[in-house]
Protein backbone atom coordinates (compact mmCIF):
# COMPACT_ATOMS: atom_id res chain seq x y z
CA UNK A 1 0.00 0.00 0.00
CA UNK A 2 2.39 2.33 0.59
CA UNK A 3 4.65 1.51 -2.30
CA UNK A 4 1.02 2.55 -4.68
CA UNK A 5 1.25 6.11 -2.38
CA UNK A 6 4.63 6.79 -3.05
CA UNK A 7 4.61 5.58 -6.94
CA UNK A 8 1.28 7.99 -7.10
CA UNK A 9 3.35 10.85 -6.27
CA UNK A 10 6.10 9.80 -8.52
CA UNK A 11 3.81 9.91 -11.26
CA UNK A 12 2.33 13.46 -10.46
CA UNK A 13 6.00 14.65 -10.24
CA UNK A 14 5.95 15.66 -13.53
CA UNK A 15 2.96 17.90 -12.65
CA UNK A 16 5.30 21.52 -12.56
CA UNK A 17 6.99 20.15 -15.90
CA UNK A 18 3.40 20.08 -17.87
CA UNK A 19 2.36 23.18 -16.18
CA UNK A 20 5.67 25.03 -17.66
CA UNK A 21 5.11 23.68 -21.20
CA UNK A 22 1.47 24.81 -20.82
CA UNK A 23 2.23 28.65 -19.53
CA UNK A 24 5.00 28.67 -22.26
CA UNK A 25 2.58 27.26 -25.08
CA UNK A 26 5.98 25.05 -26.28
CA UNK A 27 7.86 22.20 -25.50
CA UNK A 28 11.00 23.55 -26.63
CA UNK A 29 13.65 22.15 -24.20
CA UNK A 30 11.97 18.71 -23.41
CA UNK A 31 12.23 15.80 -24.79
CA UNK A 32 8.73 12.97 -25.76
CA UNK A 33 10.76 10.15 -24.69
CA UNK A 34 10.70 9.94 -21.07
CA UNK A 35 6.91 10.50 -20.99
CA UNK A 36 6.78 7.29 -23.84
CA UNK A 37 8.95 5.25 -21.98
CA UNK A 38 7.18 6.01 -18.83
CA UNK A 39 3.70 5.32 -20.55
CA UNK A 40 5.31 1.32 -21.80
CA UNK A 41 6.62 0.47 -18.41
CA UNK A 42 3.25 1.52 -16.99
CA UNK A 43 1.57 -1.39 -19.55
CA UNK A 44 3.95 -3.91 -19.32
CA UNK A 45 4.09 -3.49 -15.42
CA UNK A 46 -0.35 -4.08 -16.25
CA UNK A 47 0.21 -6.59 -18.52
CA UNK A 48 2.11 -8.75 -15.80
CA UNK A 49 -0.32 -7.58 -13.17
CA UNK A 50 -3.34 -9.25 -15.46
CA UNK A 51 -0.89 -12.17 -16.33
CA UNK A 52 -0.53 -12.80 -12.60
CA UNK A 53 -4.09 -12.71 -11.08
CA UNK A 54 -5.33 -11.13 -7.42
CA UNK A 55 -2.59 -7.97 -7.88
CA UNK A 56 -4.95 -5.11 -7.29
CA UNK A 57 -2.57 -2.93 -5.87
CA UNK A 58 -0.17 -3.33 -9.11
CA UNK A 59 -3.19 -3.26 -11.44
CA UNK A 60 -5.04 0.68 -9.72
CA UNK A 61 -1.82 1.93 -9.80
CA UNK A 62 -0.56 1.23 -13.06
CA UNK A 63 -3.59 1.84 -14.73
CA UNK A 64 -3.61 5.39 -13.06
CA UNK A 65 0.76 5.46 -14.56
CA UNK A 66 -1.10 4.99 -17.86
CA UNK A 67 -4.02 6.84 -17.51
CA UNK A 68 -1.82 10.26 -16.43
CA UNK A 69 1.32 9.21 -19.14
CA UNK A 70 -0.99 9.31 -21.41
CA UNK A 71 -2.68 13.03 -20.63
CA UNK A 72 1.14 14.03 -20.93
CA UNK A 73 2.36 12.66 -23.81
CA UNK A 74 -1.49 14.16 -25.74
CA UNK A 75 -0.43 18.03 -23.70
CA UNK A 76 3.03 17.02 -25.60
CA UNK A 77 1.80 16.91 -28.83
CA UNK A 78 -0.59 19.78 -28.13
CA UNK A 79 2.25 22.10 -27.76
CA UNK A 80 5.09 20.36 -30.08
CA UNK A 81 6.65 22.97 -32.71
CA UNK A 82 4.53 21.73 -35.76
CA UNK A 83 7.93 20.79 -37.46
CA UNK A 84 8.27 17.69 -35.18
CA UNK A 85 4.52 16.35 -36.01
CA UNK A 86 4.04 13.65 -38.05
CA UNK A 87 1.92 14.71 -41.02
CA UNK A 88 -0.53 12.28 -42.80
CA UNK A 89 -2.15 13.03 -45.53
CA UNK A 90 -5.07 11.39 -46.81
Amino acid sequence: MIGNIVSFFIFLALVPTFYIIYRNKSTKEFQSIPYLVALFSSMLWLYYAFLKGHSLLLITINSFGCVIEIVYITIYIAYAPRATRVRIDH
